[in-house]
This record gives C-alpha cells, sequence and structure tokens, in this order.
C-alpha cells in the first residue's frame, strides 16, 4: 500500500512540476526564443517523457483488463460504470475512443500472468519488447508497430519462432544491433514505421505460407462503392482496395502530380524566376536595392526579394487529397477517350449532361447528369461540352422530339493529335500534366461562334479547364499559336507570353 500510494504521489508531483514548467514556458513566450537545438531538445525530452507514460498507462491498462474480466463479482468497469476496459480507459485518460483501444491492445501483448505454485510474475507474451518499454525506449505506437505483423500471422507461428522473432524486434527497438561493437555509440532509437517493417519481414519469412490466406481474406473483402449526391455538392466515395489496384491508382496520380519544383517560369526566361516568385531587375547595379517588398517598375537592384501574390487567391492552394481528386478526374476522362470499353447502347460510355437551351446560352441554372440524374452548374456543363460535343435535341410544345442535330464542338483525332504536337502538354506556366492527360479547351467559346479548328483549340489540364475563370491566367490565340496573360505575380508587366509547355520539343532549326 505504501508503495502504491508512493507512485501516486510521485506522479502528482511530476504532474505538478510539468505543470508549472508548461505554464512558465507559455507564459512567457520561452519556446519561440530558443535556438534550433534547444527546439530539439524540447521534442527529444517530451518524447523521451511521452514514452514513459505510455509504458505506464499500459501497465495499468493490463490492471484494468484483469480486474474486469471473468467472474468476479465487482469488476472494475462495473464501479466505475463502464462496460469495456476500453471504455473506462478512455473515460479515465479524457483520450479518444481509438486510443484507448490501443493501449488496451498493447496491454493484452505484455500483461504477465502469475504462477500458481510460487505466485511470481510469468513471462509476458512479448517479454523482451516489454523490457524495451520498461527502460522508456518504446512507446504505445512502436510496440503495436512491432507486434502487429506477428500477431496477424500468430496462428501459423509457433511460439519458439515467436520468442525469438520478439527478441530481435526488441534488439532494433533498443536502437542497436546483435553485432554492435562495443563501446561504440547506441544507434538512434528506430521509428514505429521500421519496427513494422522488420516485423513483416520476419513474419514472411516465419510464415511462408500465409500470404494464400490472407490474400483470400483481402480478396473477399475488396469493395469500392459510390454514394449519392449529398447536400454539400458532393459524393461520398467508400472501399478498400487490393494491394496491386491501389499501388496502379497511385502510380496513375502520382504521374499526374509529380511536381514541378522550381514552380511557373518567369516569362522572362529560365533562371529568372524561382517557385517563390523571384524577380531579377535587368538593370547592372549589384549594390542598390530599392528597398521595397517587391520590385516597383523603376527598380534598378538586381537583387532578389520576394514577390509571392498578396493575395492567395490566384495560388494553387490545392491540398494533395483535392490534387490527387484531379488526377482522378483527368484519369477517368482520358480512360472514356480510348473507346476501349464496352459499349452501352450501342456506343462507347459517354458522360451526357442536358440542360435547356436557353440556360445554357445565358450560363445560368442548373444542368442535369443523365445517368444518375445529379445537378451540376451551367460552367461544368460547359467544360463538359468542351471536352466532348453538343448535340441538339429539339421538342415541339407536346414533348415531341421533331428534330435531332448532329454531335458538334468536339475536336476529332487528326485536330487533337495536331493540337498535342504544337503544345505538348496543358499549357498554363508551371502545369506539368501531358498531352494524354490533358482536354482540348475552345479559347474562343462555341456558344460564341468560336470554331472546332486546330486554330481555336489548346490543351487544358483537367484542373485548369474546369477553373480557369477562377484564376488570372488568360488564354488568345495569335495567328494559330496560344499565348497566355498571367497574373501580376508572375508578370508584373501583364505582357502576352508565348507557351512553353514542360513537355514539349524543342522545334527544329528553321
Amino acid at each position: 500500500m505504501v508503495g502504491m500510494n508512493s507512485i501516486v504521489a510521485q506522479l502528482r508531483k511530476i504532474e505538478e512540476d510539468l505543470d508549472s514548467t508548461a505554464r512558465d514556458a507559455f507564459s512567457d513566450e520561452v519556446i519561440p526564443g530558443l535556438s534550433s537545438a534547444d527546439v530539439a531538445e524540447v521534442l527529444t525530452a517530451t518524447g523521451r517523457i511521452q514514452r514513459r507514460l505510455e509504458g505506464l498507462q499500459i501497465e495499468a491498462a493490463v490492471q484494468v483488463r484483469e480486474r474486469s474480466e471473468g467472474m468476479r463479482d465487482e469488476k472494475m468497469t462495473l464501479a466505475y460504470g463502464c462496460s469495456r476496459p476500453a471504455d473506462l480507459v478512455r473515460m479515465l485518460l479524457g483520450s479518444d475512443t481509438r486510443h484507448a483501444a490501443q493501449l488496451v491492445r498493447a496491454a493484452g501483448l505484455v500483461r504477465r500472468e502469475r504462477s500458481f505454485t510460487e505466485g511470481v510474475f510469468l513471462p509476458a507474451r512479448y517479454q523482451a519488447l516489454r523490457e524495451v518499454m520498461v527502460d522508456g525506449d518504446l512507446g504505445l505506437a512502436g510496440l503495436l508497430a512491432a507486434t502487429g505483423p506477428i500477431e496477424r500471422s500468430s496462428r501459423r507461428i509457433n511460439d519458439e519462432a515467436r520468442i525469438e522473432a520478439d527478441r530481435q524486434l526488441a534488439d532494433l527497438a533498443r536502437g542497436m544491433e546483435t553485432d554492435a561493437v562495443p563501446g561504440a555509440a547506441p544507434r538512434p532509437l528506430p521509428l514505429p514505421e521500421d519496427l513494422d517493417l522488420l516485423a513483416q519481414v520476419t513474419a514472411a519469412y516465419l510464415d511462408p505460407d500465409g500470404a494464400e490466406p490472407r490474400d483470400d481474406i483481402a480478396r473477399r473483402g475488396r469493395s469500392f462503392t459510390i454514394g449519392r449526391l449529398n447536400t454539400d455538392g458532393r459524393v461520398p466515395m467508400r472501399g478498400e482496395l487490393l494491394p496491386e489496384v491501389a499501388a496502379q491508382l497511385t502510380l496513375l496520380m502520382d504521374s499526374l502530380l509529380n511536381p514541378r519544383v522550381e514552380g511557373p517560369e518567369h516569362p522572362g526566361g529560365a533562371g529568372e524566376a524561382a517557385s517563390t516568385g523571384v524577380y531579377f531587375s535587368a538593370s547592372a547595379d549589384p549594390d542598390r536595392h530599392c528597398g521595397h517588398g517587391s520590385h516597383t517598375d523603376d527598380c534598378t537592384c538586381t537583387l532578389a526579394v520576394d514577390h509571392a501574390p498578396d493575395d492567395d487567391e490566384f495560388a494553387d492552394l490545392r491540398t494533395r487529397a483535392q490534387k490527387q481528386h484531379g488526377a482522378l478526374a483527368a484519369i477517368l476522362n482520358t480512360a472514356a477517350r480510348t473507346d476501349s470499353f464496352s459499349h452501352l447502347g450501342g456506343a462507347a460510355p459517354t458522360l451526357v449532361v442536358q440542360t435547356v437551351a436557353q440556360d445554357y446560352a445565358r450560363g445560368a441554372g442548373w444542368a442535369q447528369i443523365l445517368n444518375t440524374g445529379d445537378l451540376i452548374p451551367q460552367r461544368v456543363a460547359a467544360q463538359t461540352g468542351c471536352a466532348g460535343g453538343i448535340q441538339r435535341v429539339l421538342f415541339d410544345e407536346n414533348g415531341r422530339i421533331v428534330s435531332i442535330g448532329t454531335s458538334a464542338r468536339i475536336f476529332n483525332a487528326l485536330q487533337r493529335r495536331a493540337i498535342t504536337l504544337r503544345d505538348g502538354g496543358c499549357i498554363i506556366p508551371g502545369c506539368t500534366i501531358p498531352a494524354t492527360w490533358c482536354e482540348i479547351h475552345h479559347v474562343d467559346e462555341h456558344a460564341a461562334g468560336g470554331p472546332t479548328h486546330t486554330d481555336n483549340g489548346v490543351l487544358l489540364c483537367w484542373w485548369h479547364h474546369r477553373n480557369l475563370h477562377m484564376t488570372e491566367w488568360v488564354i488568345r490565340m495569335n495567328r494559330g499559336v496560344p499565348e497566355v496573360r498571367g497574373p501580376a505575380w508572375w508578370d508584373r508587366h501583364q505582357h502576352w507570353h508565348r507557351t512553353r509547355s514542360p513537355h514539349h520539343r524543342q522545334p527544329a532549326p528553321g
């Protein structure tokens, strides 16, 4: 009793000291004034403290599990009004359900049974890893990462092999190798990802036959569903992909999202701008600086100054997930153009958007996607028509079809090939989407009389095609050659510039 009270008293003292330290740090703004080395030490020290605390929490969760199991008359969970150990741990810690469940799961991995004859503790299921945890070198995430792959194959791995895997994983978790040189400095503690990788390799070695049963489970559980349009104008998607399907999709997306590190090239030429929008004056006085946050028209310095957009509205601030959505849209549109899929109703699968001619002409109201019935804005319908074609169907006052027009406004294969040779890819500076994934945009709108001609078509990726009107990029054709005018942060003079796609081949001399 004295020992337990002493532990509780020590923890309360630690809590008071830590509370005082944290309050002083925040009230006196200590951390912003630290050196980089001290900031790193703050993170390192708090990491050690966190691992220690997680070790104590796991050990306490062991007792919550044991005192809430079996036929006990006074279960600990019931005494606190909870039904499960995880619920009690969550309530006492003030954590979320996932973290509490992880603690309880970890408790099952390192719990020790008592011997019936001598009353001493027997080794835990993962005794070596438990000892690393007790020493403060292994936290919750690392323990679960190291044991997860082994546990998933536990029915096909004998106890002797599991104990050896536990020993090897514990050696890695301590940050040292079994053949380390005596007296050498210990290796840095591995990340949970490192432990997970070694555990996967170990499990694959100990359980070579486990791949097939796992694949059978994966094949039975594979899924992909598309939900219904919600009130926010989005359609939810859910599912679990097989590894090779996910890998193929990831490769396709990565091919589209491969970043252009240097950003949009300045219209003055390569090397004159960086991704931050850095400008260089054409004058030759390197010792003079204009002193402004950005270059002025009369600036005579040759020094680079930060010339980022004053308003982020025109910068590409999409998240990774939003960029992946655009990549998926490009992949789907490209697949639809291949005409390699089975036909529906005598034609290749075609996205059909219907709208009233008057609404389309004035760019207002809603259009409807035919196969789902979902409503979309007219500007989206215009993009769909620009990338595909428009067919006019005329009804009389009774709803009878009296006229069916042929599909117009679609660039044929020969035109697309010619435009691809000219543009090379999306013509917006800084965009690296190649021609294969691009759509053809009518520079002069077809509805306003713009022809479906190579002199009026340019390559745009799905994102820029749909959102061109929301940016400051403007496109025009000059004697059949596309030119762009960009935002002020790209060209403060707002000149027109011929497009230079990063995918474009250099023309032959002459």
